[in-house]
């Protein structure tokens, strides 16, 4: 199960992909949602942008990362723009991987697999 946390613009492109490559996903709609969901379920990968209502997805990574329990699920992020202090405010929260809009297809299929397999 892949958990994503995403704005509605994104979360169209990427539903489409995965349900073509028939992945099972769940929408969250905020980030204090994804806490305590991850924390019960234990997905087998988190995608996430920044911009999440009640906690961003730096504050929700964060929260992730130091906890036993979830430290280990991977996170994907989502930066709408490729600018660099949000690449480095990402991985210091730490996410284990980055993908910048627009992107394609093959890429975050690639991505996900990686991710998804690693576990």
């Amino acid at each position: 199960m892949v958990y994503l946390a995403l704005s509605e613009s994104l979360y169209n492109k990427l539903a489409k992909l995965l349900q073509e490559y028939k992945i099972k996903y769940k929408i969250i709609e905020d980030g204090e949602s994804l806490l305590e969901l991850a924390k019960k379920e234990r997905p087998k990968l988190i995608i996430l942008e920044k911009d999440l209502p009640l906690l961003d997805g730096f504050a929700v990574t964060l929260l992730l990362k130091s906890d036993e329990k979830t430290k280990d699920i991977p996170i994907l992020a989502v930066c709408k723009c490729k600018y660099k202090e949000e690449e480095i405010k990402a991985k210091d929260c730490g996410v284990d991987d980055i993908i910048f809009c627009p992107f394609e297809e093959k890429e975050i299929i690639e991505k996900i697999e990686k991710w998804m397999k690693g576990k």
